[in-house]
């Protein structure tokens, strides 16, 4: 998750463990968040997430260069991204689908839409994921 407002990742965190999410991996910037993918792609070892949960509103790096970089990476281009805002401007919206991002959930979002909104995005790859094993 990239997001500046450490309360914003209690109340993340507190609905991922509720529904049983495992794993919550934060940063506090599109930067720092940018820097992090590209460190664990330098490593070698694959992403140890399944997506990204990103506030609209960062410093340091606007959320829609944050998404065009995670496009403009071969092993990064289909991580599903859900952004996050209490406002945004109807350009920034059309420029992040252009991007395909799986969702926009205004805030405050509540733990049950947040779940819903991951499950949507991650059940369809997970049973992808599957069928490739099992065929």
């Amino acid at each position: 998750m990239v997001e500046d407002d450490k309360g914003a990742w209690a109340n993340v965190g507190n609905a991922f463990k509720y529904f049983g999410m495992r794993k919550l991996v934060l940063a506090e910037s599109g930067a720092t968040g940018k820097k992090l993918l590209d460190d664990l792609l330098a490593q070698g070892r694959g992403l140890p997430f399944e997506m990204v949960i990103v506030d609209l509103h960062q410093p340091g790096m606007t959320i829609v260069e944050f998404v065009r970089h995670i496009r403009g990476h071969a092993a990064l281009k289909h991580l599903p991204v859900i952004v996050l805002s209490e406002n945004a401007t109807v350009e920034t919206v059309q420029e992040l689908s252009r991007l395909t991002i799986s969702g926009f959930l205004l805030k405050p979002v509540s733990p049950t839409v947040l779940a819903e909104k991951v499950s949507e995005v991650l059940l369809p790859l997970i049973a992808a994921r599957k069928g490739q094993a099992a065929g």
